[in-house]
C-alpha cells in the first residue's frame, strides 16, 4: 500500500464531512432555511436564523405544513406557492408579508427551489429579511412625495436644468404663473432661448459659471414675462447630484414688490428729512443766533453715539432727536430768543419752556423711535438739577445723555447774543467738571476723546476763548 493510499479517507469519511460541512453552513447562514417534504409540504428542518427571525422554536415547526402555522399571513398564497413549486421547481417573491410569533409582520423575499437527495425530492425555502430595505423605500417614497409637494407648493419659481446640456428638465406652478409660459413652452428649451431671459449673454455666462463654481447668485436680475411685461428677480443657481448624475436647480425670487417697497421708504425718508429740515428752518427763522447749533449738535452726538458702537437705525433715531432738540424755542418771544444782555429770572423760566414745548410738538409725529421723549429730558441732569421734571440717574435715556453734552460742547463753543464764544478749551474743562454730577462719565469721556484725539471740529466752528468754567454756567 502507497503512502497516498495510506491517507486517502474512507467513503463513509468523505460522507460524514460533507455532511458537517452542510451542517454548519447551514447554522450558521445570514439568511433563513426551511427544508420541506416535496410530496407532503411539511417541514422537515429550519435553521437558528430563520427560527429567530420569526421567534419559533424548531419543535414548533418541524412536521408541520408551511400553510398551517401562524407566520405565514396568506394561507391560500402559500398552497398555491406550493402547487406552483410542483410544477415549476421554482419560484419567488420580492416581498412577502410573514408574522413573528409576537404578531408583528416582517417583509421577506421568498425563493423556493426543488432539488433532489438521493432518490427523494426536497424544497429548500431561503427567506432573507428585507423589512429595512422596505421601511427605506417607504420613507424616500415618502421624502419624495413631500419634495413634490414643496416643489410643487413653493411660493419661488423653482427651474432644474440638465448639467450637460442646460436644458430646462422641470418647471414648478409658481414659476408658470410668474412668467406666462406654460410647461411645454419650458421644458426640453435651454435657459438662454426663451424669451423671459433679457440678456442672453449673461445667461450663457451664468450657465457657465455655475458648472464651474456648482453655485451662483444675482440679487436683481431683469426678466421679461411671455407678454413683455419686465419683472426683477433674485436668482440663485446650485449644483448637486441625483442618483448619480449633475442636476442645476435654479431659485428665482420676485423681488418687483420688495424693491418697490424700499423705493416707497426712501421716499418716506427723504420726507421725514424735509420736515424735520423745515421744523428746524422754522426756528432758526425766530433766533438767527443759533443758525447751524442744532445741526451742529447732531454731527457731535453721531460722532459720539459711534463710538459708543450704536447701530444705523439708532443713529438715525439720535440724528432726529438732535436735530429737533430745541424745536421748541418757536414758542419764546423773539425778543428774549435774542436779547444782547444777561436773561432775568422769569426770562430764565419762560427759555426753559422750550423742552416741554418740544415734546408737544414732536409727540403727534410717528417718529420709529422715542424723539420725542429723548428732546423732552436733553436738559436733565444726573444728579437731579434739570429740567423740565428734575429726573435722576437711569431716569434719563441714553440719546438724552448723549445730546446734553453734545448741546452743551457747542453751545458754549459758539457766539450768543449775551457772549461771544468761551472756546473749546472751556467748554471741554466744562463737561469734565459736570462729569458723574450732570453728565454721564462715559459719554464726556468719549466727548473728549473726539476733540483731543481723533481732532473732531463744528462744521463753521467760531469762537474765542475769552470765559471760564465760573462763569459761564448760566449762559447755557
Amino acid at each position: 500500500m502507497s503512502l497516498k493510499d495510506e491517507w486517502k479517507p474512507s467513503a463513509d469519511a468523505t460522507i460524514k464531512l460533507s455532511e458537517l460541512r452542510y451542517r454548519r453552513l447551514f447554522e450558521s447562514a445570514q439568511d433563513g432555511i426551511l427544508i420541506l417534504d416535496f410530496k407532503s409540504g411539511k417541514i422537515l428542518d429550519a435553521n437558528p436564523y430563520i427560527l429567530n427571525l420569526l421567534g419559533f422554536g424548531l419543535n414548533e415547526v418541524s412536521g408541520k405544513e408551511l400553510w398551517e402555522i401562524g407566520f405565514i399571513v396568506d394561507k391560500e398564497l402559500a398552497k398555491n406557492a406550493y402547487m406552483e413549486l410542483q410544477s415549476k421547481s421554482y419560484i419567488r417573491y420580492e416581498n412577502l408579508p410573514l408574522q413573528h410569533k409576537n404578531n408583528h409582520i416582517i417583509s421577506v423575499e421568498f425563493i423556493s427551489n426543488v432539488y433532489d437527495v438521493g432518490a427523494d425530492k426536497v424544497i429548500q425555502c431561503n427567506i432573507r429579511d428585507i423589512s429595512q430595505r422596505v421601511d427605506l423605500a417607504q420613507t424616500l417614497k415618502q421624502s419624495e412625495f413631500r419634495y413634490q409637494k414643496l416643489f410643487e407648493n413653493a411660493q419661488n419659481g423653482i427651474i432644474f436644468l440638465d448639467f450637460k446640456s442646460g436644458k430646462i428638465v422641470d418647471v414648478n406652478p409658481f414659476i408658470i404663473n410668474l412668467l406666462g409660459f406654460s410647461a411645454q413652452e419650458l421644458i426640453g428649451k435651454e435657459l438662454w432661448e426663451i424669451g423671459f431671459t433679457l440678456d442672453k449673454e449673461v445667461a450663457l455666462q451664468a450657465y457657465q459659471e455655475v458648472k464651474v463654481k456648482n453655485f451662483i447668485r444675482y440679487e436683481n436680475l431683469p426678466l421679461r414675462k411671455k407678454y413683455g411685461q419686465p419683472i426683477d428677480v433674485e436668482f440663485i443657481s446650485n449644483v448637486y447630484e441625483v442618483s448619480g448624475e449633475k442636476v442645476i436647480q435654479c431659485d428665482i425670487r420676485d423681488i418687483s414688490s420688495k424693491r418697490e417697497i424700499a423705493q416707497y421708504r426712501n421716499v418716506l425718508a427723504l420726507s421725514m428729512d424735509d420736515l424735520v429740515n423745515a421744523l428746524v428752518a422754522m426756528v432758526e427763522t425766530r433766533d438767527p443766533y443759533t443758525a447751524g447749533h442744532q445741526e451742529r449738535v447732531s454731527e457731535l452726538s453721531i460722532a459720539i453715539a459711534r463710538e459708543l458702537n450704536y447701530q444705523q437705525i439708532n443713529l438715525n433715531g439720535l440724528r432726529m432727536s438732535s436735530m429737533l432738540h430745541d424745536i421748541g424755542k418757536y414758542s419764546i418771544p423773539a425778543e428774549i430768543l435774542t436779547k444782547p444782555t444777561t436773561l432775568s429770572s422769569l426770562e430764565r423760566e419762560m427759555l426753559r419752556t422750550h423742552a416741554h414745548e418740544s415734546f408737544k410738538i414732536l409727540k403727534l409725529i410717528h417718529f420709529p423711535w422715542p424723539v420725542a421723549q429723548t428732546v423732552l429730558q436733553h436738559h436733565e441732569r444726573l444728579d437731579g438739577s434739570g429740567y423740565p421734571n428734575g429726573l435722576k440717574g437711569d431716569s434719563i435715556c441714553d440719546e438724552a445723555r448723549i445730546i446734553s453734552v453734545a448741546d452743551t460742547v457747542e453751545a458754549l463753543t459758539s457766539s450768543r447774543p449775551y457772549r461771544p464764544a468761551v472756546g473749546l478749551d472751556i467748554a471741554l474743562a466744562n463737561i469734565i467738571e459736570g462729569s458723574d454730577r450732570l453728565f454721564d462719565p462715559n459719554i464726556v469721556a468719549v466727548c473728549l476723546r473726539l476733540f483731543r484725539e481723533k481732532k473732531f471740529k463744528f462744521s463753521d466752528q467760531k469762537g474765542e476763548k475769552t470765559y471760564t468754567v465760573e462763569n459761564v454756567r448760566e449762559s447755557l
